[in-house]
């Protein structure tokens, strides 16, 4: 998941693309760095009613009736299928979490290998705009274990645009980065060590027959049985066929999933001796439709020496860098540093790792693309005869999609629409 930079996740560059753009003069600031404040961690988490340790009812969901689902089998143990788990474990609910990888975390995957911090593959920065999260978190020890950076407006931000460069400021912008971190280790950390017994890794469903009251799902051999069922796999899986629905899914789900064009995704991580490019660097691809580009300075406010340029890629050009050998890229991706850097990037070269998300089989690309229509999205959200969900991070009301936050929102609409409901 690589989620909409939040990669968790919106894209980087859709959120700053222009901003700041004619502010010529350029300001190198020092970032704040602090641990993540109260207020800071009820937005991040506070929509799970995340609280250590783990207290299963709130005081309120305690006195709150509702409808007991029976059991619920949840598909995909990404940012979704976590959350939806962790949910309905607070409410007691019968549930399983079946995951086709070998581990949780979908497109929230990091590697750690390659320098001195988690560098995220997939999900990246917190996006915290819109946001509506419940003030559950209770225990400040909890955010010792956080710290975040924010952007300041004086940081550098660049355009590149038909082989010339502008300079100027970010100025308004709100996500904020991890430091040490990633939304990977926050749901291992807050998230998984409640509900890891429930997930059953490298089972992959093939499919899902909800013809009579007894939900059947399919994996090779076995057969799992529900009586509801929550799909978080992503919006690509589900596009491309790879779970057969019976009876099939209905003309109004078919006709929005034929209309939903689906990004490619790729990001690459570089690191070199020196550094010798800004904050962020956003390309101008046209049509707009086709995708974005962005290289951004991946070691922004983290406790590393480390020179490490991050690529983020979705759509057309993602395609194109991922269709590449590792060294063609490397090449090809070195002469386009070189162009805008002066020759630079190709002398001070010393490693680099690749994520090509259109390839992993449990992925099939990025997110949906940003010019899809909410009203498609709406419809993708909607459940089927009240007994089949789905969550993840296009699964929204169409408002926003793309990033984490979006994904354990929607698991949280599916759970709250599941317990709501009359027996």
């Amino acid at each position: 998941m690589y989620y909409r930079l939040q990669f968790v996740w919106h894209s980087i560059a859709f959120s700053i693309r222009f901003k700041g753009l004619f502010l010529f003069l350029v300001v190198i600031p020092k970032f704040h760095v602090a641990r993540m404040t109260r207020k800071d961690f009820i937005r991040a988490c506070g929509l799970l009613g995340l609280s250590i340790p783990f207290n299963g009812f709130s005081t309120v969901n305690a006195l709150r009736e509702y409808s007991r689902p029976g059991k619920v089998i949840i598909i995909g143990a990404g940012a979704a299928g976590l959350s939806a788990g962790y949910l309905l474990k607070q409410k007691g609910v019968d549930f399983t979490i079946i995951e086709a990888d070998s581990q949780f975390g979908g497109r929230m995957k990091i590697n750690t290998a390659f320098a001195d911090f988690p560098t995220p593959l997939g999900a990246e920065w917190i996006s915290s705009e819109n946001l509506d999260f419940s003030l559950l978190a209770e225990n400040e020890k909890v955010l010792e274990h956080i710290k975040t950076v924010d952007y300041l407006p004086n940081d550098e931000y660049w355009v590149w645009d038909n082989h010339k460069l502008l300079r100027g400021t970010l100025n308004t912008f709100i996500d904020k980065k991890f430091i040490n971190s990633s939304w990977f280790d926050f749901f291992k950390t807050f998230v998984v060590p409640y509900i890891e017994n429930t997930i059953a890794y490298d089972t992959k469903i093939t499919a899902i027959d909800y013809t009579n009251t007894a939900i059947l799902l399919k994996a090779n051999q076995d057969v799992f049985v529900a009586d509801k069922v929550i799909i978080t796999t992503p919006l690509s899986i589900i596009k491309s066929k790879d779970i057969r629905f019976s009876p099939a899914l209905p003309e109004r789900k078919r006709s929005a999933l034929d209309e939903v064009i689906y990004w490619d995704g790729f990001k690459a991580f570089f690191e070199f001796e020196q550094k010798f490019y800004p904050s962020f660097i956003d390309f101008v691809v046209m049509p707009e439709t086709d995708g974005q580009v962005l290289l951004y300075d991946a070691a922004w406010g983290q406790e590393s020496e480390k020179h490490i340029l991050g690529l983020f890629s979705v759509g057309t050009p993602a395609k194109k860098y991922g269709n590449l050998t590792d060294e063609v890229f490397k090449s090809r991706f070195l002469q386009e540093l070189d162009e805008i850097f002066e020759g630079k990037a190709s002398k001070q070269y010393i490693k680099h790792i690749t994520q090509n998300w259109s390839k992993e089989p449990f992925a099939k690309g990025a997110y949906a693309s940003d010019f899809t229509a909410p009203k498609t999205l709406a419809k993708l959200q909607k459940p089927i005869d009240n007994r089949l969900y789905f969550a993840g991070d296009a699964y929204t009301d169409g408002t926003d999609w793309g990033n984490v936050h979006n994904a354990i929102s929607s698991a949280r609409q599916c759970v709250e629409m599941m317990l709501e409901e009359k027996p």
